[in-house]
Formats: C-alpha cells, sequence, structure tokens
C-alpha cells in the first residue's frame, strides 16, 4: 500500500488518481480509517478540486461504507476527465500501459472531418480495433484539440498517427472507402491489409479521395434501416472496423483449418 507520504511526491494529477484508486479499494476491501483519512487530507487541499467537488466529498465520506467510497472514487475520475475502466492495463504512475496492445495491419485515412470530438472518438474505436496507424488528410481537426484528446480517452497516444495527403499511401496498397452507395458491408470482401478512408461529415469523402479508392478496392456502405438515412461517422466507423477485424479473423481460422 502506498504511503501517504509518498503520494506526496506525486504530481497533482497522478495525486488524485491514485487517491481514486485507494477510495475504490477500499470500497470492497477493509482498509485502516486513519489511513483514508490522510489521503482524504490529500485530495482537499488539492488546487484541482474545486469548493462545490470538495464538499460533495467531504459528504461521500462521512457515510464511511463502501458507497461512499466508490462515490468519491468516481467524483475524482470524473474531476481528471476519466472514464472508470478497471479494464485498461496502467503502469505505476496511473497511465495506461499500451506495450500488450495487438494491432493488424490496418489503417485509417480521415479526409476533411471537421469535428474534433469525431476525430477523437475514432482514436478510440481504432485502438480498440487493431488500427496500426491513422493519416490526418489536411482540413481534418487535429488529434491535439482538446476536444479530440478528451474523447480519445488518451488513445492518441497508443495510434501512431500522421499528417498528409493521399500521396502518403503507397501506391500498390489496398484502398478502400467508407461511404454511400457502396457494396453492402455483409458482401464486402475486406482485404487483409489495406486503408479505409473516412469522409467528412457533411460531404463525405472528397473527389480524389473516391477516385483512389475506386481505383482500388471500391466503396463500402453499412445498411440502415432507420428514417434519418445516416449516422454518426465515428459509430460508422466502429461497425467497419468491427467488420473488417471480423472477416479477418474468419479467414485465418478456415485457413489454419486447412493445414
Amino acid at each position: 500500500m502506498i504511503t501517504v507520504k509518498k503520494i506526496l511526491t506525486l504530481k497533482p494529477r497522478v495525486q488524485l488518481r491514485k487517491a481514486a484508486d485507494i477510495f475504490h479499494e477500499a470500497s470492497v476491501t477493509a482498509f485502516d480509517e486513519g489511513y483514508l483519512q490522510d489521503v482524504l487530507s490529500v485530495v482537499l487541499s488539492s488546487g484541482l478540486v474545486d469548493g462545490d467537488t470538495a464538499s460533495r466529498i467531504s459528504e461521500y465520506y462521512k457515510r464511511h461504507d463502501s458507497v461512499g467510497y466508490d462515490d468519491i472514487h468516481y467524483a475524482l475520475l470524473s474531476l481528471l476527465g476519466d472514464v472508470p475502466a478497471e479494464w485498461d492495463a496502467e503502469k505505476g504512475d496511473g497511465s495506461i500501459d499500451w506495450s500488450g496492445r495487438k494491432t493488424l495491419p490496418h489503417m485509417l485515412f480521415l479526409d476533411h472531418l471537421r469535428s474534433p470530438y469525431n476525430v477523437g472518438s475514432i482514436f478510440r474505436n481504432a485502438e480498440a480495433f487493431g488500427v496500426s496507424e491513422i493519416v490526418i488528410a489536411p482540413g481534418t481537426a487535429s488529434p491535439l484539440h482538446p476536444r479530440a484528446l478528451r474523447t480519445s480517452r488518451s488513445t492518441v497516444e497508443a495510434i501512431p498517427w500522421k499528417e498528409g495527403g493521399l500521396e502518403t499511401i503507397a501506391p500498390d496498397m489496398p484502398v478502400f472507402a467508407l461511404e454511400t452507395g457502396g457494396t453492402d458491408i455483409r458482401e464486402f470482401e475486406f482485404p487483409a491489409e489495406g486503408v479505409c478512408i473516412v469522409g467528412s461529415e457533411e460531404t463525405g469523402i472528397t473527389p480524389e479521395a473516391r477516385a483512389r479508392a475506386l481505383a482500388s478496392l471500391g466503396l463500402v456502405t453499412i445498411p440502415q434501416l432507420g428514417a434519418k438515412g445516416s449516422m454518426n461517422v465515428a459509430s460508422a466507423t466502429a461497425v467497419i472496423l468491427y467488420k473488417w477485424m471480423e472477416q479477418r479473423d474468419k479467414v485465418f481460422h478456415q485457413q489454419s483449418q486447412l493445414h
């Protein structure tokens, strides 16, 4: 168990993250009350904790039970802009350990996406489904925009990315685009490796990107039943990345049965 003296040597955000972890543990197992009181003092004296949050945390602590301690855990993570995810692998300093991440030879090309929120969400989806690299086309919101960073949940750190146009994609690399009017995603044959182009939320892919895709593997479309006729681009990207991964797994499974 980390000492309070050691906690005080950490950076302010790491202090609060560590305190959040301690109160989460206290919600499921017995902890010395004096130790928790000292950790609470560190939290309440932090310059990152505003008055309203401090008052709420103090009230949670007065319960002296698992619910109150877990409420402190959630309050601190919320203050840090984090969503609790017990399945995240963390290093000792509270940062996420990306070393165990598995990748596939699947790339994304973000073609004039304007919303930092969507760019960040796509990074999060891409991390989940093993994307190895993302190319950010001119006119696309930067992954380093505060809103993108917030919605990416730190995955901007995990996936290699670069800024550049279609010329950065090797001429012989298989390319397809997520776009209306293409092959049904249930019938599309995804490449073992390649690049998926994802276009603007409003206008779709650019003419240049369309030409590049049509000269290679073409367009792929997600069929929909709703009256709206469209879905959020980050959600659509998650669907296509899952389908790409799923088909790859099926092909490998069939090949392994033949040997």
